[in-house]
């Protein structure tokens, strides 16, 4: 059992998880909603698509925000994973702990928790990857502790090597249902995870 002031702090990344969480599952709703569009047309009598015409109508698409969603969704994980492993007694919570690795010491801690663990193996193992992400590893001949790297930088840190993103954009009505899945994913895990929160509060 932790602490009043330990569960307060766990309670303070799950906050700042959830607003990750949040977002990236309202721009999932969203994208769905704008049909994941990458290209405009219109009447040849109304003239071409001007520039602002495009970018207004494929805002919400893939190809504009797949790569800080994708960063948004890790970054949720990461504190949501810090938060549960902060009240957890004998796990030792590092800065640097990669989400795979705290998402396999999540499991060993609560392995009753099927919901946020298959959650979990779902964006963070390589066998269970969502299709467009498995292809982005395998495009960049990159191992899953690099993903979160190639979202925050296009390039390694010698500016030498750069990331191939094609992988993860223009994908249409085929891109649809990672979005959806997404969506409902983070609904349910919210859910789990605050019922998890709340068994774990210290008792007065």
């Amino acid at each position: 059992m932790c602490c009043n002031a330990q569960y307060n702090l766990a309670r303070s990344f799950w906050k700042v998880s959830f607003e990750y969480l949040m977002l990236v599952q309202n721009i999932a709703r969203e994208t769905v909603t704008q049909g994941n569009t990458w290209f405009i047309t219109k009447d040849w009598q109304d003239g071409p698509v001007t520039e602002i015409e495009h970018a207004e109508g494929t805002s919400w698409s893939d190809h504009t925000i797949i790569i800080p969603l994708l960063f948004n969704l890790y970054h949720g994980i990461e504190l949501l994973l810090k938060g549960f492993l902060l009240v957890t007694p004998g796990t030792d919570v590092k800065a640097k702990h990669t989400v795979q690795l705290m998402s396999r010491q999540f499991y060993n801690a609560y392995p009753g928790e099927k919901e946020l663990n298959g959650f979990l193996r779902k964006y963070t193992e390589e066998g269970n990857l969502p299709a467009i992400l498995g292809e982005f590893l395998r495009d960049n001949a990159m191992p899953f502790d690099d993903l979160y790297q190639a979202l925050r930088y296009p390039s390694d840190r010698d500016f030498q090597i750069f990331k191939k993103y094609i992988e993860l954009k223009y994908r249409g009505s085929e891109g649809m249902p990672f979005f959806e899945e997404l969506h409902e994913d983070i609904e349910a895990i919210r859910v789990a995870a605050v019922r998890l929160g709340r068994f774990l509060k210290p008792k007065e």
